[in-house]
């Protein structure tokens, strides 16, 4: 098995892309080497990542290994995610090829894979912090999930692909990650005892039996609910602007899952900028209130956007015996939402609570400050858990949001 490096990566492309041109002058770089050029790179890469620029052409080739390069204490990682990275972005090349960067080879044996290297990606959890709104970013989002959700579901696949689609996106090694460190290990963790000793209130809601009911059956349908092929590791970090527009990166967690995972990972990002809003610092408090109302429009907009557009894609390309069954896609929709409201709550909480914790947190300037908005984020997770099944509307998820910061937050910070 080859390891890739800078001196043989040059002869490696030649030999699997013909057409590759190693006449001309070349720039070979190793993503992560200088994290501060490299926008995004903090929240960390365990494969190796190498940047081919050429008057040529510009490429991003990709090695997974057994031994990632962050990891530590021997810690392996199945070095078949990065064929399961690739071969789900070739299907979504078909789907949604506008926010996908384009594959030029995979090499199975070797784990390694070459795709276009798309120009400017800015992570857009660090345009956030910055107060760089995106205004197109809930309905870029809400489209790329409704069509490839649709598309990857038995709704659309004759039923022998959708069930050879199951078995081969499987991934058990790389998902137990998810089901056990984000739904059993990190969930019921209180924030560092500095942070929670003023607020008893988590002691409380950690070991509270209807959280951890909603949370075990959330983690049923994770492990259970195979509707379509999802990114599972689909936060703020992982989605990029760019000059061509919106793109998605990272998909080595992809695994046949739950429609609404990928919707609620997503919004939890959100959620934990807007908590973080409330309490950063901003040249006013009308540019504090600008910032807020844009996240909370996203969030709406995303699904909005989402139902909109899995409506049209139901109507153009579901299977016969799913055409005009009355209420059948507004129930479907209906689960989506309050599943996805679930899955906001305990991505943000895990996240909230993880020793590595949220950039949006390390963007708040006041020690206090910064723990209560971290306060401010893990109940209003455990409400959210709580009431998610009365959610009819994206609207009432926005409801909730707006009521527990009028009326929770005074008793925090009191």
């Amino acid at each position: 098995m080859i390891k890739i490096t800078k001196d043989n990566i040059i002869p490696y492309i030649k030999e699997h892309l013909p057409e590759f041109d190693d006449t001309v002058p070349i720039k070979v770089s190793v993503m992560g080497e200088n994290p501060e050029d490299d926008e995004g790179e903090r929240d960390g890469h365990i494969n190796f990542v190498f940047k081919i620029q050429s008057p040529a052409g510009n490429y991003v080739l990709k090695q997974g290994l057994s031994d990632p390069r962050n990891l530590h204490n021997g810690a392996t990682v199945a070095s078949y995610r990065n064929e399961t990275e690739c071969d789900t972005m070739m299907i979504l090349q078909d789907i949604v090829p506008e926010y996908v960067p384009r594959i030029l080879f995979q090499d199975r044996e070797n784990h390694i894979f070459l795709m276009e290297f798309i120009e400017n990606l800015k992570a857009v959890r660090f345009q956030l912090i910055q107060e760089n709104q995106i205004p197109d970013l809930g309905r870029e989002v809400g489209t790329f999930l409704a069509r490839s959700s649709f598309y990857t579901s038995e709704y659309f696949l004759p039923r022998a692909n959708f069930r050879s689609m199951q078995s081969r996106f499987e991934n058990t090694d790389l998902r137990q990650i998810m089901e056990d460190g984000i739904f059993l290990y990190r969930f019921g963790a209180d924030l560092d005892p500095d942070y929670a000793q003023s607020w008893e209130r988590f002691r409380q809601i950690s070991d509270d039996p209807a959280c951890q009911t909603n949370r075990l059956l959330l983690r049923r349908k994770f492990m259970t609910h195979s509707d379509c092929l999802i990114h599972s590791d689909f936060h703020t970090s992982n989605v990029f602007l760019s000059d061509e527009g919106i793109k998605m990166l990272d998909f080595e967690f992809s695994f046949m899952g739950p429609f609404g995972y990928d919707l609620g990972y997503f919004t939890g990002s959100l959620i934990a900028a807007y908590c973080a809003a409330c309490f950063k610092d901003y040249p006013s408090e009308a540019d504090r209130q600008q910032c807020k109302v844009y996240l909370l429009s996203t969030i709406k907009m995303i699904f909005e956007s989402y139902n909109k557009t899995f409506k049209e894609c139901w109507v153009k390309d579901a299977k016969e015996e799913y055409q005009n069954q009355e209420g059948f896609l507004d129930i479907i929709l209906k689960d989506v939402l309050q599943d996805a409201a679930g899955y906001t709550a305990i991505t943000n909480w895990c996240r909230t609570t993880d020793v590595f914790g949220l950039p949006e947190y390390e963007a708040i300037k006041d020690p206090e400050n910064k723990k209560t908005a971290m306060a401010m984020a893990v109940l209003m997770d455990h409400q959210m858990l709580l009431v998610r099944e009365s959610f009819k509307t994206v609207d009432d998820l926005i409801d909730m949001i707006i009521h527990f910061e009028k009326t929770f937050l005074p008793l925090i910070v009191s």
